[in-house]
């Protein structure tokens, strides 16, 4: 079985998935602009000391002092972030001139309110620029306060295989935050695996290098244990957690953070459609009833659990008369009309349903949502040749 991110979700059309930003007020319109800003230049790899001796591996006493030292240097730049739709962490960089507030972009999304704070209690409500990363989990927005951190993000390619790492972080939504150990269990040009035992709530919060207090990466996601017969016995039988690199170039796209906002929302909308007409596409129409407790797929939902939970949609509660004239006798017409008659009721809810599709482009969705909503229209083009399908078996 394929593993499944924990913390992000899927978008297959059959499951409904949301994610988690504030109410930030004038800031409505579409994506605006596309920047690239480099992170400083990259570092050489350490290596022997000058007399080709190995570096000294530090104690436990040590290690503990330096984890305590860079702990205390950073508390109070991490940031606690609470929405309606769900919480997670963030923290404060100083960039030059402007200050801003690093998070996991689905810590942002989905959420209408939000309330961001340090550790000292301080509320941060004024905001600037939002941009998100070109295909990461990650986002910023500028602070229009003033704000002093000690933060600084480590030079390109500073990151290394069994490396110690400290992640500092909201674990659990508990609105505490929490200091957890661990060290870099593998590295990739974007991102680093950690053995951070990082739960909900820490997405967003910040991977620090346990050697030198950098800031090397932003924790995001995690996977599920593997249950196919290749990871049977090895470590990837285990949840594996992740953080995306910041010691690397990133690509910064500017975005007005209503329009980020609603991205959520447009992709629940866009699948639920998709899910309606999944389940209308599965109908058996008869004289005797629709059938409704059939399944859409072999192991999927049955059309009436998908129509129960969407009534209010007009191509719905239209399919719901239609089904108890039948249970009632009611429409009395022969077997030749009733096809017809579906045959009608397809075509205006295929009118109706994939209306969405015209302006749903992949590449107007922020970074980290593109493939998601390319596989979201993967699925609606599949679910209208469904009901096509169904519409020409009728004739």
């Amino acid at each position: 079985m394929k593993s499944r991110h924990l913390i992000i979700g899927t978008l297959a059309p059959l499951v409904s998935s949301s994610l988690c930003f504030a109410d930030i007020k004038g800031k409505t319109d579409e994506a605006i602009a596309e920047t690239e800003e480099a992170s400083p230049a990259g570092a050489d790899e350490t290596g022997p000391n000058e007399t080709g001796d190995e570096p000294e591996v530090p104690s436990s006493k040590e290690k503990s002092v330096l984890a305590k030292d860079i702990v205390q240097k950073n508390f109070s730049s991490i940031a606690i972030i609470e929405g309606d739709a769900g919480s997670g962490t963030g923290f404060i960089i100083n960039e030059g001139d402007a200050t801003r507030l690093y998070t996991a972009a689905h810590v942002i999304a989905g959420n209408k309110r939000l309330t961001v704070k340090n550790s000292d209690g301080r509320k941060f409500s004024k905001f600037g620029t939002f941009e998100v990363a070109g295909n990461s989990d990650l986002a910023r927005i500028q602070l229009l306060e003033d704000f002093k951190s000690d933060i600084t993000i480590a030079k390109h390619g500073t990151a290394k295989v069994s490396a110690p790492l400290l992640a500092i972080g909201n674990s659990g939504g508990a609105g505490v935050l929490t200091v957890i150990e661990g060290q870099a269990k593998a590295l990739g040009p974007d991102s680093i695996e950690v053995s951070n035992q990082v739960i909900q709530g820490n997405s967003g919060g910040p991977i620090f290098s346990g050697e030198t207090g950098e800031l090397l990466g932003l924790v995001t996601h995690a996977t599920a244990a593997r249950e196919d017969i290749w990871a049977e016995g090895t470590e990837f039988e285990e949840v594996r957690r992740f953080a995306t690199r910041l010691d690397r170039p990133i690509k910064w796209r500017t975005m007005k953070i209503g329009s980020f906002l609603q991205e959520t929302e447009r992709m629940e909308t866009f699948n639920r459609n998709t899910r309606i007409l999944y389940a209308i596409s599965a109908l058996h129409p008869t004289q005797e009833g629709l059938r409704l407790d059939t399944r859409v797929s072999e192991s999927g939902p049955t059309i009436l659990s998908i129509i129960e939970e969407n009534k209010d949609v007009p191509a719905v509660s239209q399919l719901l008369d239609m089904n108890i004239e039948l249970g009632d006798k009611r429409m009395r017409i022969s077997e030749n009309d009733l096809k017809k008659r579906f045959s009608r009721y397809y075509g205006g809810a295929l009118l109706e349903l994939n209306k969405d599709s015209k302006n749903f482009m992949p590449t107007s969705f922020s970074g980290y949502r593109q493939a998601e909503a390319k596989q979201a229209l993967e699925w609606r083009t599949d679910a209208v040749n469904r009901v096509e399908s169904a519409t020409n078996n009728l004739r």
